[in-house]
């Protein structure tokens, strides 16, 4: 399967709701493998919310890419990393 295949393709969480579309990727180049994935949440910049999901988190991917993780869960991960990046950023300075 070709990376750009990916891109655009819809994400529903284990409970089959959708949570948006395969924005980006994080790519490990020496290995060639997939680290992670950038989902999108809205086509609109207003409400854009990006999350994160690492392979482990992938369930199966088809037409659609199915995860074996709620979107809550997903959303309390980003949530997470925010606050880590802004401690971190708050030492740094």
């Amino acid at each position: 399967m070709k990376v750009s295949e990916f891109f655009g393709r819809r994400v529903l969480d284990k409970k089959a709701n959708e949570i948006g579309k395969v924005a980006d990727m994080t790519i490990e180049p020496k290995e060639g493998i997939i680290l992670s994935m950038i989902i999108s949440t809205s086509d609109f910049g207003l409400t854009r919310k990006d999350l994160e999901i690492v392979t482990a988190d992938i369930d199966e991917v088809g037409d659609y890419i199915l995860l074996n993780v709620e979107k809550e869960e997903l959303e309390l991960r980003a949530e997470s990393s925010k606050k880590q990046e802004k401690k971190r950023l708050d030492i740094n300075q």
